[in-house]
């Protein structure tokens, strides 16, 4: 996720990602290629300030995250056709959501989103 790191509008994102023992409670969604579109610092604060400070439970956090992350290294092209599901299984509804430059590395690729998806 040091991806991340030089991208100052997902900060909120990346800090998330640091959470102690996320890994765990994620499981195998970020150990294969994946797409997480990464919700931005404004898309975030929008939630309102309880719902971000219940986020630092880290199994609200995982489940908040599996429905930001799709299984497979997704491009905006192939994220648009339908059938695709987040790694918490629901149908990716992207209607009204701008997506960002892509992130892309071995394993991931990162879309910024101004929105938080299942809101």
């Amino acid at each position: 996720m040091s991806a991340l790191g030089g991208v100052p509008n997902l900060s909120q994102v990346t800090n998330l990602l640091k959470t102690p023992g996320l890994d765990k409670l994620l499981g195998g969604v970020l150990k294969k290629p994946f797409t997480l579109l990464a919700p931005t610092n404004d898309a975030l604060t929008s939630l309102g300030s309880s719902a971000l400070s219940g986020l630092s439970d880290p199994a609200k956090l995982a489940d908040f995250l599996k429905g930001q992350i799709i299984p497979g290294k997704k491009d905006a092209a192939s994220l648009a056709q339908s059938g695709v599901k987040t790694a918490s299984g629901q149908d990716l509804n992207l209607s009204g959501v701008n997506l960002g430059n892509m992130i892309s590395d071995d394993k991931f690729n990162i879309i910024p989103v101004d929105k938080v998806l299942g809101q």
